[in-house]
């Protein structure tokens, strides 16, 4: 009966490994995605502040609801400057040759803004509106409030 369970107990450890393995590895691959940061404007609009290493451009932007994924706002081929260099506002089509999804409604309590870079490097954030600050700052990820050229460099001195 000894050697029952000694086998059983290997066998357990070797599932627990794979288990453990098959929930890490792919997690520890994955890259943290570059944050954005988001702006309350003086007109009370939503700024979306993406920084940008050498030579990249915006691709696209999309903003869902947080908790059901629900498209909200998706835009992509910027036409101006303003928006190919990572300053985007919310529901502004305006700057962009193409608005795959409108902006019809207020803009959800929490929100998921992803933006496409011409890098291909993943970007994006989860915010909550109440939490917006205005007054050209901006919260980082580790939810401390900086000026938006502050946050600007913090992303890219990480992540450039």
């Amino acid at each position: 009966m000894g050697e029952r369970v000694r086998r059983g107990y290997v066998l357990c450890l070797g599932l627990v490994a794979v288990t453990v393995a098959g929930c890490v590895v792919p997690v520890l691959g994955d890259p943290m995605p570059r944050p954005v940061g988001l702006e309350r404007t003086d007109d009370g609009h939503l700024k979306i502040v993406v920084p940008l290493c050498d030579g990249e451009g915006v691709s696209a932007v999309e903003v869902q609801e947080h908790q059901t994924g629900r498209l909200v706002w998706r835009a992509s081929l910027p036409v101006r400057t303003a928006e190919q260099y990572g300053t985007i506002i919310l529901g502004d089509a305006s700057g962009f040759g193409r608005q795959e999804t409108p902006l019809r409604e207020a803009v959800p309590p929490h929100i998921s803004v992803s933006v496409k870079l011409s890098s291909g490097s993943p970007t994006g954030r989860g915010f909550l509106i109440s939490e917006v600050v205005g007054g050209g700052r901006v919260s980082d990820w580790d939810g401390e409030v900086l000026t938006e050229e502050e946050f600007r460099r913090r992303v890219t001195d990480e992540y450039c």
